[in-house]
């Protein structure tokens, strides 16, 4: 799996599994576990989208795998069960690692369905010694599912970091409702920045985060970076939906060091020059770009979507 195609060959994959399938939880643990807590903290790229407010992006991601001929109300069957989506992409051990997590639900229709068809294998995955979780299979892929709650669906390459972590998450509940305990589940890591900005459930904003961004920035400028004036930490970028259709995009860059500021933003100056666009220091390890506009199909290729 090319790692630029990671996001849109999960959201297929994943209109593929809610159309047919669902599983059911072994462990049957009645707690709400935050989606965006059950991706690892180790992702080279993390995105969260709204389902709702960005259904035409959606719907473009899932016709551009599935194919164009796909019925509009086959799509919408599968953005009327998920409410948003949560992406990890990578890590520094497998570029190709792919995890996702949604808020959403399955229907009566779905389930029935998995029970008589042939495109899944079936297992239970036993978690933390307790946790019994069913887990599904798709043969073609091997991309898992499992539902491990109600409202909660679970999506990767390789599922069992992602149940051990609701089985965390879940587990602390229970016991805190008794007895006062800390969860001590990647504390850091949800104080990161990366934590707070794309974990954000409020926003109705497509939020990206990278700590690889180059080949992201260079599909969005449509020009070639100096690899030695854009040494960065990370990139957040913010996709607000205007009303004409086409997204404002919103960029802050982390530097490494501190003395690529100026360069860099003299060179984005120049490259946005014929647009409404502002490059904005913010401090010297800091750089923003505001309201760089972009159509549908523009948003789609920088998310690495043919």
């Amino acid at each position: 799996m090319k790692r630029t195609s990671a996001f849109v060959f999960a959201a297929a994959a994943l209109s593929a599994f809610l159309f047919l399938a669902s599983c059911a939880t072994v462990a049957g643990k009645s707690v709400k576990v935050n989606a965006f807590d059950t991706l690892d903290s180790d992702a080279l790229v993390y995105m969260s989208v709204p389902v709702g407010v960005h259904s035409e992006l959606t719907n473009g991601i899932l016709k551009a795998m599935i194919g164009n001929d796909v019925s509009d109300k086959y799509i919408k069957n599968v953005t009327d069960s998920i409410s948003r989506v949560y992406v990890g992409i990578g890590s520094p051990e497998n570029r190709n690692r792919l995890q996702v997590a949604c808020d959403g639900t399955m229907s009566t229709a779905s389930k029935l369905a998995l029970a008589t068809s042939g495109y899944f294998d079936k297992h239970v995955q036993n978690v933390n010694m307790a946790g019994l979780y069913q887990v599904y299979t798709e043969k073609r892929s091997g991309i898992k599912i499992c539902v491990p709650g109600s409202d909660l669906i679970l999506l990767g390459s390789d599922i069992a970091p992602q149940i051990k972590r609701y089985d965390i998450e879940a587990n602390s509940q229970i016991v805190s409702s008794f007895v006062s305990v800390e969860n001590m589940n990647d504390v850091e890591w949800k104080e990161s920045e990366a934590y707070k900005f794309v974990g954000d459930a409020e926003t109705n904003n497509v939020r990206l985060f990278m700590n690889k961004p180059m080949s992201f920035i260079t599909n969005l400028l449509g020009t070639s970076l100096s690899s030695a004036i854009f040494q960065l930490n990370y990139i957040e970028g913010e996709f607000t939906k205007l009303p004409s259709g086409k997204y404002s995009v919103d960029l802050n860059m982390e530097f490494s060091k501190d003395n690529l500021i100026a360069k860099a933003a003299a060179f984005l100056k120049v490259a946005l020059l014929m647009t409404d666009s502002k490059v904005v220091q913010n401090d010297e390890r800091h750089l923003s770009v505001q309201g760089i506009q972009v159509s549908l199909s523009q948003m789609q290729k920088m998310l690495g979507i043919n």
